[in-house]
C-alpha cells in the first residue's frame, strides 16, 4: 500500500513538471515587430523654446479654487492662443471652472466612430526649498541637452508635445477621420474636481462617448525592473483607488510630570504602528497578471519558468515582490502616514492626538474594506476613525482592453517610436484625472512616452525637475504618429 502510494505521489510531480513545463514553453512573446516610423519634419527649436516659455508660467495649484493665480493661469491660456494659433483656429475651444480647456478637433462628417480623448494638465506642484535646485524651477533653461524646470516631467512636456503634433498635422492640412478632444486640466494635483471632473460630467449630459481616453499615469522605465534588459514602456490600464483616513486619538489632559500609562499620543503611535505592521493582504491582481505576461517570456529562463507558472506559484512569486517598495505597491493596498499633530507645551498631555494616513487602493479592495480593516485592527474606543472630508476619495478603477483596437494601435505607436523597448499592460499606483471619464469611454489608458531611470523618476514633484531634449522631441513625434494610427484603423 505504501509503495503503491509512493508511486502516486511521484506520478503526480512528474505530472505537475511537465505541466509547468510545458507553461513555460507555451510562454510566447507579445512584443510586436514592425519598422520605425519615418519622423516628421517639426522644427525642433520652434518646440524646444514652446516648451520652455511654458515652464515659465507659475501655474501652480491651489486647494482653494479660488486662491489660484488667475493672471498666471489665463496667461498661460494667451500663451497658448499665440503659439499655437492654426489649433486654436480650426479647433473649438471650451473653457470649465474659469482655467481647465478643451479643444475638440472634429473629423471627418462621414466618420461613424467614437471619439479619442487626449489628456494633459497645465497644473504643476509648487517648487519648494529652492536652494536645493541646481537652477531656478521656474526659469525654462535649456541647458546641457535638457531643458529645466517645474513641469518639464509633470506634466506640460505632454501637453506642450501633444499641441505641437496637432499645430504641425494641421499645417500640412490632415484630417482625422474622427473627432479628437484634448482635455487641459489646471487643477490635476489638487483632485481635479473643478477641472477634468466638471468636464467629464458635462461631456456625459451631452452625450459624448469615447472609444478610448489617453492620460499621464505610466513611463518608459529604464532600469529599473530587475531581469528586465531593455527599457519598458508600461501602459496603465489601471490605476489604483485613493483614501485619506484621519485617526484621532482622545485621552485625558494633564500635567507631563504625572502621565497616565495611556496617553493620546502613545495610543495614536501604537495605532499606527499596529497598521504597518498588519498591512491588507497582498495579492496578484488581473493588471499584473496581463503585465507579467507581456514581460514574463522575455526574461531569462528561471525567471520564465516561474512567471508562467504564475497561478501554482503566486505565494513565492508575491513574497518576492513585497521586498522592494516599488513592486510592493503593485500587489497590495499601501498604507502611507503623511501627517501628524498634538500638543502645544512640553509639558502638557495633549487631550487629542491627530494623524493623516493616505491609502492607495488596490484592485479588489474598497473604501469600505479599508475602513472595516483599519477598525480590526486598531480596536481603540478612544480612536476615531473618519474619512478625511477635505480630501478626494475614489475606489480603484476598472479594467481596460488589452486586446482592444485601441491598446494595440498604442502598442503600435510605441514600436514604431522606441523598437528596442518591451511594451506591457500594468497598474498605475497613483491616481489621474481620466478616472472622471470611466462611466464615458470604453478603454482607458496611462502612458506618457517620458524615459526615466530611479533617479530621475525622484524629480517628479521633487528638486531639479529637467526633462532630456531628446526625450521631448520624441514625444512630440510619438503623439504625431498615435494620431495618424487612429486616424488608419
Amino acid at each position: 500500500m505504501i509503495k503503491k502510494f509512493t508511486y502516486f505521489i511521484i506520478l503526480c510531480l512528474l505530472l505537475l513538471a511537465g505541466l509547468m513545463l510545458w507553461n513555460m514553453k507555451s510562454f510566447k512573446s507579445k512584443q510586436i515587430d514592425i519598422p520605425i516610423a519615418t519622423s516628421s519634419n517639426i522644427n525642433n527649436k520652434d518646440a524646444i523654446s514652446h516648451l520652455s516659455e511654458a515652464i515659465k508660467y507659475k501655474t501652480i495649484s491651489n486647494y482653494d479654487n479660488n486662491q489660484i493665480d488667475a493672471i498666471t493661469f489665463l496667461s498661460f491660456h494667451k500663451f497658448l492662443r499665440r503659439t499655437y494659433p492654426l489649433i486654436f483656429k480650426e479647433l473649438s475651444e471650451r473653457i470649465f471652472s474659469s482655467y481647465s480647456v478643451l479643444l475638440k478637433w472634429e473629423g471627418s462628417k462621414e466618420s461613424s466612430k467614437n471619439p479619442i480623448l487626449l489628456m494633459a494638465h497645465m497644473d504643476v506642484v509648487p517648487a519648494l526649498e529652492i536652494e536645493n535646485w541646481i537652477e531656478d524651477p521656474f526659469s525654462g533653461l535649456v541647458k546641457n541637452d535638457f531643458i529645466w524646470g517645474r513641469g518639464a516631467l509633470d506634466d506640460k512636456s505632454s501637453l506642450i508635445a501633444i499641441l505641437e503634433s496637432i499645430e504641425y498635422l494641421l499645417s500640412t492640412g490632415f484630417k482625422p477621420n474622427r473627432d479628437i478632444y484634448i482635455s487641459i486640466g489646471h487643477d490635476e494635483e489638487n483632485s481635479g474636481l473643478n477641472g477634468n471632473a466638471v468636464i467629464a460630467e458635462t461631456l456625459k449630459r451631452e452625450g459624448v462617448y469615447f472609444d478610448m481616453v489617453l492620460d499621464e499615469g505610466s513611463i518608459i522605465t529604464n532600469n529599473i525592473l530587475k531581469g528586465v534588459n531593455r527599457p519598458v514602456a508600461m501602459v496603465g490600464i489601471a490605476e489604483k483607488g485613493y483614501l485619506t483616513i484621519e485617526l484621532t486619538s482622545s485621552s485625558n489632559s494633564g500635567h507631563s510630570s504625572m502621565p497616565s500609562n495611556s496617553t493620546a499620543i502613545g495610543k495614536l503611535s501604537k495605532a499606527i504602528n499596529n497598521l504597518e505592521k498588519f498591512q491588507m493582504k497582498p495579492k496578484i491582481t488581473p493588471a499584473l497578471e496581463h503585465f507579467f505576461s507581456y514581460i514574463g517570456p522575455e526574461l531569462d529562463q528561471k525567471n520564465q519558468f516561474i512567471i508562467s507558472n504564475m497561478t501554482l506559484l503566486s505565494s513565492s512569486i508575491i513574497n518576492e515582490l513585497v521586498k522592494d517598495p516599488v513592486t510592493a505597491s503593485m500587489v497590495r493596498t499601501t498604507i502611507a502616514p503623511t501627517m501628524i499633530n498634538a500638543g502645544v507645551k512640553p509639558n502638557i498631555l495633549p487631550s487629542e492626538a491627530k494623524a493623516v494616513i493616505n491609502f492607495r487602493i488596490l484592485q479588489g479592495d474598497n473604501i469600505k474594506k479599508i475602513k472595516e480593516h483599519i477598525n480590526k485592527i486598531v480596536n481603540d474606543k478612544d480612536i476615531e476613525v473618519e474619512i478625511l472630508a477635505s480630501e478626494e476619495h475614489s475606489n480603484p478603477s476598472r479594467l481596460s482592453n488589452v486586446n482592444s483596437p485601441s491598446f494595440n494601435i498604442i502598442h503600435k505607436t510605441i514600436k514604431e517610436l522606441y523598437h528596442d523597448v518591451f511594451v506591457a499592460p500594468g497598474l498605475v499606483v497613483a491616481t489621474t484625472d481620466s478616472r472622471y471619464y470611466e462611466s464615458i469611454s470604453k478603454d482607458i489608458y496611462r502612458f506618457v512616452p517620458l524615459i526615466l531611470n530611479s533617479e530621475e523618476l525622484s524629480m517628479i514633484h521633487g528638486y531639479n525637475e529637467k526633462i532630456s531634449i531628446s526625450t521631448y522631441l520624441d514625444m512630440i513625434q510619438f503623439y504625431i504618429q498615435l494620431i495618424k494610427n487612429f486616424h488608419v484603423s
